[in-house]
């Protein structure tokens, strides 16, 4: 009976163990996702001075440039104020 006991102990414990290391190991991918998301490109088709415009106006976390083109988030949803003219 008192091998039982520590068995069942010893596999609760390896199991919390496995499941706070997986709980970090995701933590840090979103954090790290999360950052990679935020971090700003410069080598946009848009200049500077214009993107420091639009974070001025709409805020950096409701403004999201692509290759083709600018959004802002209105009512729970991404709405398209510019676009890219290819020529």
């Amino acid at each position: 009976m008192r091998n039982a006991g520590k068995t069942i102990r010893r596999v609760l414990y390896a199991a919390l163990s496995l499941g706070t290391a997986w709980v970090s190991v995701m933590g840090y991918q979103q954090v790290m996702l999360t950052r990679s998301e935020r971090t700003l490109d410069l080598s946009t088709w848009l200049p500077k001075k214009q993107i420091m415009h639009l974070m001025n106006i709409h805020g950096t976390d409701g403004l999201k440039i692509t290759q083709d083109e600018v959004y802002i988030y209105r009512g729970e949803k991404w709405i398209p104020v510019m676009k890219r003219h290819r020529g």
